[in-house]
């Protein structure tokens, strides 16, 4: 099963604001053994175990941010859609407490609260819109899981809930989570379902046009090809791509200030990333369609990449590569 149906109660994610209803608590740090287990829990996709185990720190007093949003994906994945409008209540919550501890802060540490709590926010939607994608395209079991109970009233709610979360995320320190809640946002609304439009009135048979004569023209030319893409495209890019476009400036700045130390380190992460480019984790939306229907029609379309070593294969390849729309064909 995708969520774990045997678990009778439902997470309290009252845990995750813990930290901020006072009290003494222990922060874990990132190279803790603890947080790493946790981590490597998540990784696996672990995630029952990894909320177990984060269930189990809190009952130790210790907690961590990042888990917070460990700890939600996975409420969110064994009871579906219907917690989102909770999950993202008690976002609010740490959005403000961390909010408030910036502010009281001094030094080196004030923006800290801000920095996890974004990288938390950015892993969160990003993670959830991805399987929510992944489960809408295939109409699986997962999918029916994911959305069992989220009525239109609790979709409304969750668009409510991400209207107050989008406000408390302005201003750049919390750019990556606001745009990956933006995401989630326009995903919810763009897949909510919608009455089907009456169909319009039949028209009256038109007379029969009179016969042409020989010298008439010819009919109609015959449809179009598909139709092309025009004009610049405007995609939603996603975090991965956001973040290299900020690694992009930031080496511009570094180079402009004559900083190339800084500038080397910067250069050589971005080459790394052009080495191992996967244009599906930056431009996902521009694949979106494409992966659902090849993983809706794979068993048609497997038959025939089975034979790519055949004459009819490669004639058919070359006249692809030559001109696509009359590979493609006129509208029907």
């Amino acid at each position: 099963m995708y969520h774990e149906a045997e678990r009778q109660t439902m997470r309290d994610l009252s845990l995750c604001l813990r930290p901020v209803e006072g009290g003494t608590l222990e922060r874990l740090e990132a190279h803790d053994q603890r947080f790493l287990t946790v981590a490597d829990l998540v990784q696996r996709e672990s995630y029952a175990q990894a909320a177990d185990a984060i269930e189990a720190l809190d009952g130790e007093g210790v907690y961590e941010v990042r888990l917070s949003a460990y700890y939600l994906f996975a409420a969110l994945r064994e009871e579906g859609l219907a917690r989102l409008p909770d999950v993202l209540e008690t976002l609010a919550g740490l959005t403000r407490a961390a909010a408030e501890a910036a502010g009281q802060g001094e030094g080196r540490d004030k923006a800290k609260p801000v920095v996890l709590l974004n990288k938390a926010l950015t892993w969160l939607f990003q993670t959830l819109l991805s399987a929510l994608r992944y489960h809408h395209g295939k109409k699986d079991a997962g999918w029916e899981a994911w959305t069992k109970g989220f009525t239109d009233g609790k979709r409304r709610d969750a668009l409510r809930g991400i209207q107050t979360l989008q406000a408390l995320l302005e201003g750049p320190a919390f750019r990556n989570g606001s745009q990956g809640l933006a995401g989630l946002g326009q995903w919810l609304r763009e897949t909510q379902e919608r009455p089907a439009a009456a169909a319009p009135p039949a028209e009256p048979a038109k007379p029969a046009a009179p016969t042409k004569t020989k010298g008439a023209k010819a009919a109609a030319a015959p449809a179009s090809p598909f139709p092309r893409a025009t004009g610049p495209l405007q995609l939603r890019g996603s975090v991965h791509l956001l973040e290299l476009c900020d690694k992009l400036k930031a080496f511009e700045v570094l180079v402009e200030r004559g900083d190339f130390q800084k500038a080397a380190m910067v250069s050589d992460d971005v080459l790394r990333t052009l080495e191992d480019f996967d244009p599906r984790r930056y431009l996902p939306e521009l694949f979106s369609m494409f992966g659902a229907l090849l993983n809706r029609h794979v068993g048609d379309i497997q038959e025939h990449w089975e034979r790519k070593d055949t004459l009819e294969w490669r004639t058919l390849s070359q006249f692809y590569q030559v001109d696509l729309g009359a590979f493609v064909g006129p509208g029907e």
